[in-house]
């Protein structure tokens, strides 16, 4: 593969600066959870943790949750097909492909929202306005949390209920209108509180020219969130949470021929989590349980000349349940973690066949797990050293999987599916090493394990459209996978104020699940299935740079991957020596805050290099840079304003081979609190 000339000089600069110096985390005041899943200070991680404020994030260039946060994390990188307020959003971290979510995972104040059902995140649901902080730990992370981990966590912590109220609403571009207001009252140690948003848009058209037809239309969206919140402060015994939230939205997929709505899709989903958390004499501990239902129901609508009118509907619950406990204690000398993880996932599905014909197929499954783990971290030489070891214990089980489809056309055994048990140890080891108070160093292995999502086993489905569009065929043997990574890096501050934090890694991916094409033709349309491809090696390198001077703030960083295919199966020996589809090599970003009471003014760019977007290369989407800008105006402590622009030079790219991104938007924002 030919390499690009500024990958060489890029590693030289992160080899050169690594050597320089390095920032002295402990001084930074910051308390994490995600780590060990009980707080410490984020100094005492030997590892990459990324800290950002709901601040941060309503400053950040993007319309929704995922484009901030690929705009803040050095080395992000997103897929967002289907317009703005896409229902098939994926973040991944450490250079692993961003087609699908399953290998980061996501939590929601510390329990998981991947579903058990496609590794998958609404992100749409997660409101920016909610949000507390963000903290994001890179790298292999199954040793406490198991599957959806491989690449690292990234953990949304909402804010606490609290008394007050609060109103805000926004207007922009394509007839975007959102607003949200909350209301909340405090009684002694008891705090509850209520909040709601309204979201609508008109959306755009998003086909290309060349997939353009006569039913090519906008893709809209329409939303509405309701949620609860109560806090009961215990004192010494700790605090009890519990929370629910209720989110309903509607997404058009840009084609229309009979229907009202078009092809579109709705999310109806219920998310309710209880907790238990508090630190005594020494003591931490966290206990939590969580309920996630996600209803979903597709319309799917198509005409052409060759085919006629053809019209699905799919009916779908996907379930995930489950519930943790952990404690952190000191123990013969070592910072000691022990807890236990339970979840059980579940998909019923009915793809309802209206036209040209009519016959109902079915497909269903359920995975459970159980996990204990053990964690142990220990401070040496004066607290220069720090030492972490962990260790997880997977099993899980396939069963009630069954798949039907009377037409019998896509060659498979209609009926149920034979049961399966898998179990895997994660390991991880890590250590950072202070050379000087301004000079630390860290390096750590772990391994990560994934089983194969559930619709991957029991459920087939038509993808894409256009060139791109394939049957994906249900693959009920699929093996789970390990993904091993090594890794390296520094945080470095030469200057008082600036913060340079280069990382490298290097991962092997074995019995790797990977999308490929099987060469079948049904009805016109090409076959693709998820396999087990035997081994991928991806390395890079991330070099992030931060400089804080009074009211001026600037960052930038760059991250390099590389990624290839060292051994495929049996069926798919041509992929070997190729690259990952969504894995881009090269991922610039830049931004200047500079605030001069009462205005804040933001200027960002970012570049993302192009991507694979078929197995073998034989197509991808062009690399593409934008730019943006927000004016953030405080009229009083309580009043803020906000314009912001994106994409100001309306460029026209592509993040799938299916749909053109949005060009340039304008958005212009009021908060209120009172």
């Amino acid at each position: 593969m030919k390499k690009n000339n500024i990958v060489k000089p890029a590693a030289a600069l992160l080899l050169t600066v690594s050597c320089a110096a390095a920032l002295k985390a402990a001084e930074i005041n910051i308390t994490v959870v995600t780590p060990s899943r009980t707080s410490q200070a984020i100094g005492d991680v030997p590892g990459a943790v990324e800290v950002i404020t709901g601040e941060q994030l309503k400053n950040a260039p993007g319309a929704t949750l995922n484009d901030k946060l690929v705009a803040i994390i050095p080395g992000a990188v997103s897929n967002r097909a289907n317009g703005i307020y896409s229902f098939t959003s994926v973040v991944t971290l450490r250079g692993l492909p961003a087609n699908e979510q399953g290998r980061t995972l996501v939590l929601l104040d510390g329990v998981p929202v991947n579903t058990g059902a496609t590794g998958a995140v609404n992100w749409n649901r997660l409101a920016v306005e909610d949000i507390d902080r963000i903290e994001v730990y890179k790298g292999p992370v199954s040793s406490l949390y198991g599957s959806n981990a491989a690449a690292g966590v990234i953990n949304v912590i909402t804010k606490k209920a609290s008394s007050g109220g609060r109103l805000g609403a926004s207007y922009g571009t394509n007839n975007t209108f959102q607003a949200h207001a909350g209301a909340g009252v405090k009684i002694k140690n008891f705090t509850l509180s209520a909040d709601g948003s309204y979201l609508t848009s008109d959306g755009y058209n998003s086909t290309p020219d060349d997939l353009l037809t006569a039913y090519s239309v906008n893709k809209y969206v329409r939303e509405k969130t309701a949620s609860a919140k109560a806090s009961l402060d215990l004192g010494e015994d700790g605090i009890v949470d519990a929370q629910y939230s209720r989110n309903e939205g509607l997404r058009g997929e840009g084609t229309r021929v009979l229907t009202t709505d078009g092809t579109s899709r709705r999310y109806n989903t219920d998310f309710a989590r209880a907790a238990w958390h508090g630190e005594k004499d020494g003591v931490a501990w966290q206990a939590q349980a969580y309920y996630q239902l996600e209803d979903y129901l597709r319309l799917n609508e198509s005409s052409s000349p060759a085919k006629g009118y053809a019209r699905v509907d799919t009916d779908a619950q996907r379930e995930d349940d489950g519930g943790q406990a952990a404690v952190s204690l000191p123990f013969a000398g070592l910072l000691a973690t022990l807890g236990v993880d339970y979840k059980l996932g579940s998909v019923d599905a009915t793809d309802h066949n209206l036209a040209p014909t009519v016959y109902d197929s079915k497909d269903r499954g359920r995975t459970s797990q159980y996990a204990p783990y053990v964690q142990a971290e220990k401070k040496l030489f004066s607290d220069r050293l720090k030492l972490l070891a962990g260790m997880r214990y997977d099993n899980a089980t396939y069963f009630g999987g069954y798949f039907y489809n009377p037409s019998n056309t896509i060659k498979l055994v209609n009926g149920p599916q034979s049961d399966h048990y898998w179990d895997r140890f994660s390991p991880k080891a890590a250590a950072s090493w202070r050379y000087s108070d301004p000079v630390e160093q860290y390096i750590s292995y772990g391994r990560g394990f994934r089983p194969p999502a559930l619709e991957d086993m029991c459920l087939t489905l038509l993808k894409g459209k256009g060139s791109s569009q394939r049957l994906n065929v249900a693959n009920p043997g699929l093996k789970p996978e390990i993904v091993d990574t090594a890794e390296t890096g520094f945080k470095v501050s030469p200057l008082g104020g600036l913060y340079i934090e280069p990382a490298g890694y290097y991962t092997i991916g074995r019995s790797f699940m990977y999308t490929v094409d099987t060469g079948d033709i049904i009805g016109g349309t090409k076959v693709s299935q998820k396999e087990n491809i035997g081994k991928v090696k991806i390395y890079g390198a991330e070099l992030p740079v931060k400089y804080y001077s009074g009211d001026l703030s600037l960052a930038a960083s760059y991250a390099w991957s590389e990624s290839e295919i060292m051994e495929g199966y049996s069926g798919a020996a041509a992929l070997e020596g190729r690259a990952l589809t969504y894995s881009p090599r090269q991922t610039f970003s830049g931004s200047i805050g500079l605030k001069a009471d009462p205005v804040y003014l933001t200027l960002g760019w970012m570049y993302k290099s192009k991507q694979y977007t078929q197995d073998d290369n034989s197509a991808y989407v062009r690399g593409y840079h934008t730019f943006s800008a927000s004016v953030t105006r405080e009229f009083t402590p309580a009043v803020t304003a906000r314009l912001s622009f994106e994409n100001i030079f309306n460029k026209l790219y592509q993040e799938s081979s299916s749909d053109l991104a949005p060009g340039r938007t304008v958005t212009t924002s009021i908060e209120a609190k009172f």
